[in-house]
């Protein structure tokens, strides 16, 4: 038996090597997205040459159906539609402590996703992952008692910074600076208005990190952005200002 275990678990190993020799993870790229037949997206990740994750581009991270749906998100907010249809409203919608705990540990693996998307510059998914998170913090806010919702939504700042960059970000990728700013600019009046609510409930140090990280955050991104739509408008001026140069020395020229 013991012979048996030993084979089994060197099939395992060697197994393993030729999976990661095949995605040829290095320093260099330690990201591979693979897509399976389902259609959906896997991410490969190698941080170091002794560590590999891998984390499901949509859904749920781990790629785990609960109740046969996407996400446990997908179920709780499926069950608070049907409330909603049934009652006109959400007021008097709960879920047990349970599952609020389930909804923001399931965040936290999103959080962890959209980190990842954020430093590979996968923008649209980094949009759809901090607004599934800023909802669930906000339904719990407004339909879970107050020291259970406290545990997600003092990090809405956060959430809200990332939203917001995410969304400039997708702007910039069509060289729309314009509304860009606007993103930002919406960020920064949201994060505020979340700081006054932290400042009135006595959530002092929530406000302090809040304001002096992410909302500072996104003033400094909105300086850059400042700062690179002059430099496009310069630039444009630079290049009429050639072009008319041009079109006076040919027009010297056929006099």
């Amino acid at each position: 038996m013991a012979n048996d275990s030993i084979q089994r678990n060197t099939r395992w190993v060697q197994t393993f090597d030729r999976i990661l020799e095949s995605l040829n993870l290095d320093t260099e790229r330690p990201v591979s997205v693979l897509q399976i037949e389902d259609g959906r997206e896997v991410v490969i990740v190698q941080p170091n040459a002794f560590t590999i994750s891998r984390i499901y581009a949509t859904g749920r991270p781990d790629g785990m159906r609960p109740h046969g749906v996407d996400s446990y998100y997908d179920y709780f907010f499926a069950k608070l539609r049907e409330y909603e249809e049934q009652h006109e409203t959400r007021e008097g919608f709960q879920l047990e402590s349970e599952e609020w705990e389930t909804l923001f540990e399931e965040s936290f693996h999103r959080y962890t996703r959209y980190l990842l998307f954020a430093g590979i510059k996968r923008w649209e998914d980094v949009q759809r992952d901090t607004a599934t998170n800023l909802a669930v913090t906000n339904l719990a806010r407004e339909c879970a008692p107050s020291e259970i919702a406290w545990r997600s939504y003092q990090y809405k700042g956060y959430m809200l910074m990332m939203h917001s960059i995410a969304k400039a970000e997708l702007s910039l990728q069509e060289d729309d600076t314009a509304a860009a700013l606007q993103h930002i600019d919406t960020g920064i009046q949201q994060i505020g208005e979340f700081c006054g609510e932290c400042l009135r409930e006595e959530h002092g140090e929530a406000e302090n990190i809040t304001r002096e990280r992410y909302l500072s955050n996104l003033i400094e991104f909105r300086s850059d952005l400042e700062t690179l739509d002059a430099d496009t408008t310069e630039a444009e001026s630079d290049e009429a200002d050639i072009l008319a140069e041009l079109e006076r020395l040919l027009n010297e020229e056929e006099e």
